[in-house]
């Protein structure tokens, strides 16, 4: 009788025992791989490089540039996903010389009125219904519906159907790149048909 007792004390202790070393065992790499701070999330940075634009390419034609960034649905990993795309136009008056990495943080911490007489970047997407703004005669032309904007970004021709010119982005220098010749932009899109300028992502 006295056995009986005993032998589920044991058992209960060999059952405990086994659960905590399986639980060691299947914690141990469970709590290093949570903190390891190579396992942890960025945060993401509001300024994108605008792949394919280099300053001194810069001429008085637009050029496009490409928005790329890291992408995740699910389990897949897109490293190398496109955002949009962007115009960079040349404005008359030229960009100052870089010698060192605080000429340019101190030049990317200047409003961006300043910085828009330098440079514009616009987001290629039209105000109207989203379709992609192309160069076209002295100006942009959306071909969708035929909405007509300056260089400048502003409403041209009669009829126009967009009702506001083309949406300026915020862009400043990359200060990691060595050259200083790429630039960044907080990449942003807005809603259709509307008066207002109002950020959507």
């Amino acid at each position: 009788m006295a056995l009986e007792p005993q032998r589920r004390s044991f058992l209960g202790f060999l059952t405990f025992g086994l659960g905590a070393i399986f639980s060691a065992i299947l914690g141990v790499p469970i709590v290093c791989y949570v903190i390891d701070p190579r396992h942890r999330r960025a945060p993401k940075s509001a300024m994108k490089l605008i792949d394919g634009v280099k300053l001194d390419d810069l001429r008085a034609t637009p050029v496009q540039g490409v928005i790329r960034d890291t992408r995740v649905d699910g389990w897949t990993l897109y490293p190398n996903d496109v955002l949009g795309r962007v115009w960079v136009v040349k404005r008359d008056q030229a960009l100052p010389a870089f010698p060192d990495k605080a000429a340019v943080v101190a030049f990317n911490a200047r409003p961006q009125a300043e910085k828009d007489a330098f440079l514009l970047v616009f987001t290629t997407i039209c105000p109207h219904l989203g379709c992609s703004v192309n160069l076209g005669g002295d100006g942009f032309l959306c071909p969708c519906h035929s909405a007509r904007f300056t260089l400048a970004g502003a409403q041209a021709g009669v009829g126009n159907p967009a009702r506001r010119g083309m949406d300026s982005l915020e862009w400043e220098i990359d200060e990691d790149d060595p050259e200083f010749n790429r630039l960044e932009v907080k990449y942003q899109r807005f809603e259709a048909l509307k008066i207002e300028k109002n950020a959507i992502g």
